[in-house]
């Protein structure tokens, strides 16, 4: 687990005020205000500083991967993408995301694409994609 400032915590680089989290680390993130320390903030929560450090943490994995939602596809990302979806469905994966792309453009983000592919999948394929997309830290 990574380990806070003791004075004082702060928040995630990226996070914003619209970023989807679980109530539970907003709940703790509302007090983070760059004044109050680690202790301050479990008091007033009445959880213990591990709980605290949880939710920080949970919330720079969150950010982290909304950040990584809204990148530009790269020629890199695009195999990482192309390779999940051949594991799924075969070679025709590679049509698959060369359509996508055609349809984004070419400054898609990575949620773009995987908008665009999605309807495409059945139900089973698209619960195994994103599997696909987990193990390679896409998702």
């Amino acid at each position: 687990m990574t380990r806070w400032n003791q004075d004082i915590p702060r928040w995630p680089t990226g996070l914003r005020d619209d970023t989807p989290l679980p109530y539970s680390t907003w709940r703790v993130l509302d007090l983070v205000d760059g004044r109050r320390t680690l202790a301050q903030l479990s008091r007033e929560l009445d959880l213990s500083q591990e709980e605290v450090e949880q939710a920080l943490e949970q919330a720079q994995n969150w950010t982290s991967r909304a950040l990584r939602r809204e990148q530009v596809v790269t020629d890199a990302l695009l195999d990482h993408v192309t390779q999940a979806l051949v594991s799924v469905i075969g070679p025709i994966g590679e049509f698959m995301v060369d359509d996508a792309l055609d349809a984004v453009g070419e400054q898609a983000t990575l949620s773009a694409l995987l908008a665009t592919i999605a309807p495409e999948l059945d139900e089973a394929h698209l619960h195994q994609f994103v599997r696909q997309l987990r193990t390679r830290g896409l998702a």
